[in-house]
């Protein structure tokens, strides 16, 4: 064989040996880098809400909550939160204990999108636990803040 064609070769098997693990380190830090961005992933989401009053104009449904169930001494949890489909706004849900301490953030959702798995920021200890689902409304066409709401609840950790 000619010097140039085996020259050729070897540099072919040199790159068929490199790819596949730049190929596997290159989606392994994408995947990474999404993760980061939230701790939920966003699912379709929509129940029944109705006002309580006949609206004239447009208002934001805000879901209200008398109790919500989470297991003990774990960050991974099932919930029901979201936007309801029928709002004009998206949602930034934080669910937080009455004394301020943070659970869980949300990514921005949109009307109809909501979460079934999240990770909250700490593990809660078997109890009972006040606590509050505030909601940040923005402006879909300009993401400029609009009222929000908040509902205080019953948390029971098993």
């Amino acid at each position: 064989m000619k010097r140039k064609t085996k020259t050729i070769i070897i540099i072919i098997f040199i790159g068929a040996a490199i790819a596949p693990p730049g190929i596997f380190w290159f989606m392994m830090n994408h995947k990474k880098e999404e993760a980061k961005h939230t701790s939920a992933q966003v699912v379709a989401w929509d129940v029944d809400i109705e006002p309580e009053k006949p609206a004239e104009g447009k208002q934001i449904m805000i879901p209200g909550y008398t109790s919500m169930v989470m297991k003990a001494n774990t960050k991974e949890q099932t919930v029901s939160i979201g936007n309801p489909a029928d709002n004009t706004c998206n949602f930034i849900i934080v669910l937080k204990l009455a004394d301020g301490t943070k659970l869980f953030e949300s990514e921005e959702l949109k009307p109809g999108e909501g979460l079934e798995e999240i990770s909250i920021e700490q593990e809660l200890e078997t109890g009972e636990y006040q606590a509050v689902i505030e909601y940040k409304c923005y402006a879909i066409e300009d993401n400029s803040p609009l009222n929000g709401g908040s509902t205080e609840f019953q948390l029971y950790v098993k």
